[in-house]
């Protein structure tokens, strides 16, 4: 059933990108949905936890992913039309309280879509992210954000002991190599 359910988001996904409902758009789907189910299998195994989606803390999740987007892409958007430069760069890790591969993938690939941020090194024992920030105010305050993300995300996809193991373990300490690299000021005033 699960199986049938897939092919048929996947074809549903297939036939709206193609954009008309035809004979040849549906069987080209589930050709397509088919191999795909084939070729990458998704079945849990006992090293990645993983839950069923929960509605309530997906939508949280989406909100939190939307404000961070918006917020990302103002500081964007000002850092490119103002005068000068406040730009401050640097290197945080960040250590996670999950160690799950899948939600780990998921919070490298969510930090890569903000503006601003993006993953340089991801390690899975420990699990640590490392994000270069292009406005780099404080390395806790990247932390917090990570954490935040990070918690929002279990909670939406995490397995029962997963969101059990995060409320109860404190945030673990940062490695101490947070490398901060501060990129001197642009000269604006032009060429002679």
């Amino acid at each position: 059933m699960r199986r049938a359910l897939r092919i048929l988001f996947l074809t549903s996904i297939w036939v709206l990108l193609w954009g008309t409902i035809t004979v040849a758009n549906v069987a080209g789907g589930v050709v397509v949905a088919s191999m795909l189910l084939v070729l990458y299998p998704t079945g849990e195994t006992a090293d990645t936890p993983v839950g069923r989606p929960r509605p309530i803390a997906f939508s949280r999740l989406i909100g939190y992913i939307f404000g961070q987007l918006v917020l990302s892409n103002a500081f964007i958007a000002r850092e490119i039309l103002t005068r000068g430069s406040n730009i401050r760069t640097g290197i945080v890790a960040c250590r996670l309280r999950t160690d799950s591969e899948p939600i780990i993938t998921f919070l490298a690939n969510v930090l890569s879509l903000t503006p601003g941020t993006i993953p340089v090194h991801v390690q899975v024992d420990p699990p640590v992210i490392y994000v270069h920030v292009l406005h780099l105010d404080h390395p806790d305050t990247v932390r917090t954000q990570v954490e935040r993300l990070e918690d929002l995300t279990v909670r939406a996809f995490g397995s029962h002991e997963a969101i059990a193991s995060l409320s109860m373990a404190p945030a673990p300490p940062a490695p101490a190599t947070d490398a901060e690299i501060s990129t001197p000021p642009v000269d604006e005033s032009g060429p002679g």
